[in-house]
Formats: structure tokens, C-alpha cells, sequence
């Protein structure tokens, strides 16, 4: 009987692209489910400034005249200023981008799963199992609606592997994997951990050392004429070796950003709900087989990304979920599924075990996927009622003030895209003078929220000062501003309010124009305050 049944599920998968059309629809429809007005989150929208000024013939920078590399996706950006100069909307644009990413990384992971059991002599249908996990997991659609580029780095890295371990176009490899570190610099470690894969482990007990110097070669060759060229260009331009963002985040190096970076790890991991997967790819690591050294490659990218997340001391998980893993997950699918496989077939099991088992570790697999982040760990629609009370606020403030006024914000994505203004990052993501300042207590904070100066902030006299969060007395309170409450009260006054806490508003006012705070406005979540310079300029 089981003999019946492995033979009509090998005639079933005989058609592999009726399944992978059946796992596009599934992925493709989860995200037309949660998309929704402000899915698209804040720091997507620094991209957007960039690409439409960009496209507006301006220059790739935040503010007109400021040269700040406050981005670390250039190609992503790229992309967004090509759609919006040829009329396509940029929020629409990135989850065309975002969805079209996601179907290339499912169809190459299928292509490199084909290669790897195929190698072993194991069923195709193996090779179908790591592309229907990857659906089931709505961390994909969640990122086809995000506007960040975290999907198109996931394409452009495993298809540089692919293209690197099973065809013989090294030079082409070498140009993808310039793409991808184009499309952000940890590409460059991939990049790196795939030559010294290559110069430790042959592909095959036949290759010489003069083929393998040859294709080493093709490999640096194809990614220098993509990327060195652009980093040439890019530290002409901004004249840093390294984005803003870099020395907003990793500048100085500290215990306690290594042991934040490694509980926000620990939580991800548990929001993600891939401990089954990791440990299944742990099996692999310590049960590896020298007949098969593709899966060192594997986990060394999984162990390296890992480190990395601890040396960066982690990402704001809470709106970005597990976007610096993400690149890494379909090795991580494929070495599930080897480990699943070769668990199911032990010697110490009857083979009429082995079915069985496989299905029922597929389907446990597949359910733990199917509600992981963020169908668990996350709403949505508080997430998005923020973000689109903040496009609100942005759109009032340019509205409502002069072409010419200038702003200051905590929120450096949706207020100053919308507002369309002159802003000031007051957490220095496109701010040099914040970026680049010494801080002793790096990692005691939140990510990318610990550098601040708002001295500075109030020195430069902006029109206007978003906090985005205010106490219960209707004080600013972000980015240091409560340290300084006497001087900002002074100099600003409120003006009005948005509602970013508890959901849409139910009389449909997002922005309340007021200057008076009080109980009854915190209690209903709008705490997002707008302060001017005693009259709005």
C-alpha cells in the first residue's frame, strides 16, 4: 500500500509547475488579504524620498542641497525612482517589486532544491516541499506589502547560489552577486563566504586547481564591473565608505549591543517560529556528509547571518519582524526538509515508516509555518492605522504651511514624504551631525533610536517639531526632547494632534488641529503632536 502511494505522489509531481502555480496563487492571495491602506511601513518611505527626488532630476539625496547616503538599498531605490519617473505610483511600484521578488525566490529555490536531491537520487516532489513552506510562511506577503527591499536581496542571494554551485556561468554569477550588494552591503559577506567555499571545497573530486583559480576569477570579475563602479561613485558622492545608517547604528562596538543583539535573536527566532526548522538544520550541521558539501555553504550563510544580527545588536523587531533573516530562509527550508528526510529514513525504522512519518512531519512543518509572524506576534490593523495616521499628519503639514518651513521629526519616512518639507531626522538616519556622534552606552537603548541630540535640534530652529509620542500632559517626549522641556516650551507650542494608538479614529479625524492637550485626547490615542514656532509658518 505504501509502495501504491510513494508511486502516485511521484506521477502526481511529474508536473512540478501546476504545484508551483498552486503555490504562487497562495502566497499572491495571502498578500492581497493583508494589504490595506498603511501596510507600507515608515522607513520604506525614506527609500520613496530618495527615489523621487531621484526622479525629479534632484539628485539621490533627502533634502535638496544635502548629500547624506540615509539609505542602505541603493538598487532598491533605483527601481522606485525608474517607476515613479515613468508615472508609476512608488507605494504601488514596491509591492509590484516586492511580489514579483517573492515569485522569482519560490521558482529558484524550487530549481536549487531539484539540484540538490536530485544529486542524492531522492523524489522530486522533495524539491516542492522547501517552495510550499516558503508560502505557507506569511513573513513573504507581509514583506511583499512592507515597501522595503527585503525580498529582492532574498532573490538576488539564492540566485547567486544557484547560479554559483550547479551552472557553469561564473561570470554571471559573480554579476548577481554584485546586485546584490548593491542592493544592501551585507551582500558583501555572502559574497566573500561563497569564494572561500570555493577555494576550501572543490565542486567535485575532478576539478583542478587551475579550473577552480579560473572560475574564482570569472566569480571577482563579474561582481567588480558591477560594484566597483558604484562604490566608487557612491563615496565620491557622500564621501563615507559607509551609509549614514551604519554609523547610526553600529558606530562603536559594545557588550551591551552584542547581548541586546542576541535576545532580540532569541525573540525573533520565537516570533518567527522557526526553532523546528533550526533545529532540523542544526541536525544537518552536525550530521553533515562530505559526498554533499553544499550544505556547509548553507549553514555557514545561516550561522553567519545570525552573527551578524548579534554583532548589529539587532533590528526594531516590532515593525520590521525577521527582515535580516529572511535572505537566509530558503536554506534554512532546504536543510529542513534533508534533515526531515533522513530522520524519516533511519536504519533503525521499517521502511513502511518512512511515508508516513515525511507526511506528517510535512504537515507539522506546514501548520507551524501557516502561524508564524505575523499571523501571531503582530496586528496588522494597529500597525497600519499608525502609519497612515502619520501620512495624515504629513499631509496636513504640507497643507497647511509654507513651501519653505522646515520641520523636525522622529519619524523620518511617512511625515517628511507626505509633508513634502525641508526635515530634520532628529534619530539621524539622514542627519551627519547625529549620525556621527559618540555615544558610551550603545545597546542599552532601542535600535537605531539611541543616538539624539535634541540640543542641536532646537539650535536649528526648525518651523515645526514632530514628536510622534507625547506623555499624558501633552509634553514631547521623543528623541530627548523632554531633557530640553523648558527651552522646546519656550520656543513651541502645539498645534495639533494625530491619533496613532487603539485604531482608525471613528469619526474619521486623524489630525485634530488644537493647542490645548488633554486626558480625554491621550486616552483616545493621539498622541503624535505637532508643535510650531508659536504661529504655523
Amino acid at each position: 500500500m505504501i509502495g501504491n502511494i510513494r508511486s502516485f505522489l511521484e506521477r502526481q509531481f511529474k508536473h512540478p509547475g501546476i504545484y508551483l502555480g498552486i503555490a504562487m496563487a497562495i502566497m499572491l492571495g495571502r498578500a492581497a488579504h493583508m494589504d490595506r491602506p498603511g501596510i507600507v511601513m515608515d522607513d520604506a518611505f525614506i527609500s520613496f524620498r530618495y527615489a523621487a527626488n531621484l526622479a525629479d532630476g534632484k539628485g539621490l539625496v533627502f533634502n535638496l542641497g544635502e548629500r547624506v547616503e540615509g539609505y542602505t538599498n541603493f538598487l532598491w531605490t533605483v527601481l522606485l525612482a525608474v517607476c515613479n519617473f515613468v508615472g508609476l505610483d512608488m507605494v504601488v511600484a514596491s509591492k509590484i517589486l516586492g511580489a514579483l521578488a517573492a515569485v522569482g525566490t519560490m521558482i529558484i529555490l524550487y530549481l536549487l532544491g531539484r539540484k540538490i536531491f536530485a544529486l542524492e537520487q531522492r523524489p522530486v516532489f522533495l524539491a516542492l516541499m522547501p517552495v510550499f513552506l516558503f508560502v505557507a510562511m506569511p513573513s513573504q506577503p507581509r514583506y511583499i506589502l512592507s515597501g522595503m527591499e527585503t525580498l529582492l536581496f532574498g532573490f538576488w542571494l539564492v540566485l547567486a547560489i544557484y547560479l554559483f554551485l550547479y551552472t557553469p556561468h561564473s561570470l554571471l554569477a559573480g554579476s548577481v552577486f554584485g546586485l546584490l550588494t548593491m542592493t544592501r552591503p551585507e551582500g558583501l559577506m555572502y559574497f566573500i563566504l561563497s569564494l572561500a567555499y570555493g577555494l576550501i571545497i572543490r565542486q567535485s573530486p575532478a576539478d583542478s586547481k587551475h579550473s577552480w583559480v579560473r572560475t574564482t576569477l570569472k566569480l571577482m570579475v563579474g561582481f567588480s564591473i558591477l560594484y566597483i563602479p558604484y562604490f566608487l561613485w557612491r563615496y565620491s558622492y557622500y564621501g563615507y565608505l559607509l551609509p549614514n545608517t551604519f554609523y547610526v547604528k553600529v558606530s562603536s562596538l559594545s557588550w551591551e549591543r552584542f547581548a541586546r543583539g542576541l535576545n532580540l535573536l532569541q525573540q525573533l527566532i520565537t516570533w518567527w517560529q522557526v526553532q523546528l526548522l533550526l533545529s532540523l538544520a542544526l541536525l544537518v550541521v552536525i550530521l553533515l556528509r562530505r559526498k554533499n558539501p553544499v550544505w556547509w555553504l548553507m549553514a555557514g550563510m545561516t550561522g553567519v547571518t545570525c552573527l551578524y544580527f548579534v554583532f548589529i545588536g539587532g533590528d526594531f523587531i516590532v515593525w520590521f519582524g525577521p527582515r535580516f533573516l529572511m535572505p537566509v530562509l530558503p536554506f534554512l527550508l532546504l536543510m529542513g526538509i534533508e534533515e526531515m528526510r533522513k530522520v524519516s529514513e533511519g536504519r533503525l525504522l521499517p521502511k513502511w515508516f518512512v511515508l508516513p512519518s515525511q507526511i506528517v512531519l510535512s504537515a507539522l512543518l506546514l501548520f507551524n509555518a501557516w502561524y508564524s509572524w505575523p499571523a501571531r506576534y503582530a496586528n496588522l490593523d494597529l500597525f497600519a492605522a499608525q502609519m497612515r495616521s502619520w501620512e495624515e499628519l504629513g499631509r496636513w503639514i504640507a497643507e497647511h504651511t509654507l513651501p519653505s518651513a522646515t520641520i523636525a521629526t522622529d519619524a523620518a519616512g511617512l511625515i517628511p514624504f507626505y509633508s513634502q518639507r525641508y526635515a530634520i531626522d532628529m534619530f539621524g538616519l539622514t542627519d551627519l551631525h547625529i549620525a556621527h556622534l559618540k555615544v558610551s552606552n550603545m545597546g542599552t537603548g532601542i535600535v537605531a533610536h539611541e543616538k539624539i541630540d535634541p540640543r542641536y535640534i532646537l539650535d536649528r530652529q526648525p518651523d515645526c517639531i514632530v514628536s510622534t509620542w507625547m506623555n499624558e500632559r501633552g509634553h514631547a517626549v521623543s528623541a530627548g526632547l523632554d531633557s530640553v522641556q523648558d527651552q522646546f516650551a519656550a520656543s513651541y507650542q502645539l498645534v495639533a494632534v494625530a491619533k496613532v494608538r487603539y485604531g482608525p479614529p471613528e469619526d474619521g479625524r486623524w489630525v485634530i488641529v488644537t493647542s490645548t492637550y488633554t486626558q480625554e485626547l491621550y486616552r483616545q490615542g493621539y498622541v503624535s503632536g505637532l508643535f510650531c514656532r508659536h504661529s504655523i509658518p
